[in-house]
């Protein structure tokens, strides 16, 4: 498993950076949240990393905190969320006002949340 990611920005997208780690070039995924943090080009990145195996593709998720990166793992455990929809989540809402609204049953903060619809918010 790929835990951090360490080198320099030689691509920048909202979804997707690519980071040239010893002449190798990662593509990881990131959150918008993440993505707002990244420097200008070429400069020296470190993110923390999630490996997501699948049957037809390894992919990296990163992040500019450890914070994002431990919800982004709880969020994969609720049933319906995968990937995909956790970073889409933490690209609509921050992890500070994330973990109020799970705590608190914010139905409706949740549901603002593009991808996020009335069932899986409840």
């Amino acid at each position: 498993m790929i835990a951090r990611l360490r080198g320099r920005l030689i691509a920048k997208d909202p979804r997707e950076v690519v980071v040239d780690v010893g002449g190798v070039g990662y593509q990881v995924i990131v959150p918008l949240s993440t993505y707002y943090r990244l420097p200008e080009m070429p400069a020296e990145v470190s993110l923390f990393t999630h490996t997501h195996v699948r049957e037809d593709a390894i992919q990296l998720f990163g992040f500019s905190t450890r914070d994002e990166q431990s919800l982004f793992e709880l969020l994969q455990g609720v049933s319906g969320i995968g990937a995909r929809l956790a970073t889409n989540i933490l690209s609509g809402i921050s992890v500070e006002e994330l973990v109020p609204a799970l705590s608190d049953g914010n139905v409706a903060r949740l549901r603002a949340v593009p991808g996020v619809g009335k069932k899986l918010a409840a």
